[in-house]
């Protein structure tokens, strides 16, 4: 009897950020990354309840307000990958970014002038967030870490492969 698959692996999954003048943008593939939070969005609530309505408020959504979420490392400082991105995140950078799903074919995306072109073979969610910088957390018994706070400024939209 064959094996049923259940869903996707979290292991296996690539995770690079666009970053850079707009002119010159440097797509950067990150090294072990151990965590990423998209965060949930919410639309806002604008109310349109009428003067004479005597018992109950009504609202209407308005537009849609991106979560906040992270990006978490094990620090290294001999990692570049990771010494770029608290960089990014101590200058409140805006970067977008693509996170590779581990369901397809490992092929990286290319960057050709500004434009990103992202492989079939894989499963991939992109959106812009503006990064944000957070403190190490020691713990005991355990690797310095960095959860690298981001605010999206677009909904987080999913692609999944074709091939």
């Amino acid at each position: 009897m064959a094996k049923k698959e259940k869903g996707v692996f979290t292991q296996g999954t690539k995770v690079w950020i666009k970053h850079g003048e707009a002119d010159t943008p440097i797509l950067t593939k990150m090294d072990c990354i151990t965590g990423v939070v998209l965060g949930d969005d919410s639309p806002t609530e604008i109310d349109d309840t009428c003067l004479d309505e005597p018992d109950s408020a009504t609202s209407t959504y308005g537009l849609n307000k991106p979560g906040e979420g992270s990006i978490t490392i094990n620090t290294d400082p001999k990692n570049a990958t990771h010494m770029t991105l608290l960089q990014l995140a101590e200058d409140k950078e805006l970067v977008e970014v693509y996170v590779g799903w581990s369901d397809g074919i490992d092929i990286e995306p290319e960057m050709v002038t500004a434009d990103v072109t992202l492989p079939e073979t894989r499963t991939w969610t992109v959106f812009t967030a503006r990064l944000k910088a957070s403190a190490p957390t020691f713990d005991p018994d355990s690797l310095v870490k960095h959860s690298v706070a981001m605010k999206r400024q677009t909904r987080a939209v999913t692609s999944f492969k074709t091939t």
